[in-house]
This record gives C-alpha cells, structure tokens and sequence, in this order.
C-alpha cells in the first residue's frame, strides 16, 4: 500500500509539474509531455479507484493505452529523429499498430500480454537509436542536462524490468503467487524510479525554455 501511494504521489507530481510548466510555456516546451503524464495519471487513479472498491473489470483499459504510449511516444521521438530516421520511425510504428490491429486481442476484456512486450521492444528501440545518435553527434551540452536523455534511460529502465516481469507471469501466477507479489512491488519500485526520471526531464526542459526566451 505504501509503495503504491508513494508512485501514484510520484505520478502526481510529474503530472502537475508538466501542466504548470505547459500553461507558462506551452505544451511543445516539454514535447507534450504533460498529455502523457495527464492520461497516465487519470488511468491509474482509476485502476487503483476500482481496486479499492473491488471491481476488476478495467484490465481492458490498459491495452487501448497501450496503443496510446505507441502512438504518443512515436511522435515524441519523431520530433527530435534527424532526417531519414524520422521516416524509418514511421514505418515501424506502422507496422508495429498493423501488428496490433491483425494478430493482438486489443478488444478484449482482459489484459493482453503481448501488448506489453510490444510496447516494451518499441520503447528500447527508441530509447537505444536515440541514445546512440546523442553519444555519436557530440555538442558542448552534458547529456545530463538533455532531457530527452532522462526520458530515454526511464523507458530503457521501465522496459527492460516489466519484460522480465511480464514473460513468467502467468506461470507465477499459478505456481509461485507469493515471488509474482514480490515483483509486483519491485515494478512500483521502477515506476517511480522511472516517473523521478521524468521529474527530472521537466526540470531540464524548464531550464532549457528558459535559456530559449531569455
């Protein structure tokens, strides 16, 4: 319970700090982040809302925000892709949401795991191509202080965690519940490690809008 009040305290944060910074500096200071965080935020109070009251008929949810992340983070990283990469970009989010279309239970009710691991692939292969064109195109500014930087390294890090969680999943669930509880808690772990990436980028673009007007 704990773990989870402090994520949703840590989303919540993320969320108003992007909307604040969005009202004084506009929504493309941050990459329309603040949308992301805005969504994330009313999905998971909602989860946690019908947990609460024991309802469990939201599991569907997360496969239409699934799609969401593809699609929003798609066009976050085509904004700062150099040239043709924004087109090879295009053709994976394509073929990745055909995928989705053709072969994945998107509908469903329930949870659809693939979904996940999807989402999961399409992260690290931005994060990754990204990373590898900043270290690659030297410039005077630290790394650190790029805050596409902190998003990309809170994806690779919420990724690479929720696969290995993900693929033992169903079979922990009916042979070993009680190690399934304690990854459970771990990925709280990594979503506000993840999340205090965020926070991080906001600051950064915060600055970095603030060097643009002055």
């Amino acid at each position: 319970m704990i773990l989870q009040i402090l994520y949703l305290a840590v989303l919540l944060i993320d969320a108003v700090k992007s909307i604040i910074l969005a009202g004084k500096k506009g929504l493309s200071s941050q990459n329309f982040l603040a949308v992301f965080l805005f969504v994330s935020l009313c999905l998971e109070l909602y989860g946690h809302y019908k947990i609460y009251i024991g309802e469990f008929d939201f599991a569907g949810l997360f496969n239409y925000y699934s799609i969401f992340m593809i699609v929003f983070f798609y066009r976050y990283y085509s904004v700062i892709f150099p040239g043709e990469l924004k087109k090879i970009s295009l053709y994976i989010t394509i073929a990745v949401l055909v995928y989705i279309g053709l072969f994945v239970k998107f509908y469903d009710e329930n949870y659809q795991n693939e979904l996940g691991l999807l989402v999961c692939f399409y992260f690290v292969l931005n994060a990754l191509v990204w990373l590898y064109i900043r270290l690659k195109n030297f410039d005077e500014t630290k790394i650190i202080d790029d805050p596409h930087f902190w998003i990309s390294c809170g994806l690779l890090f919420w990724s690479i965690f929720f696969v290995f969680r993900s693929i033992p999943m169903f079979f922990l669930k009916d042979n070993d519940p009680a190690f399934l509880q304690i990854l459970k808690n771990i990925q709280y772990c990594v979503n506000i490690a993840m999340y205090g990436m965020f926070y991080v980028a906001l600051r950064k673009f915060g600055k970095s809008a603030i060097k643009k007007i002055q």
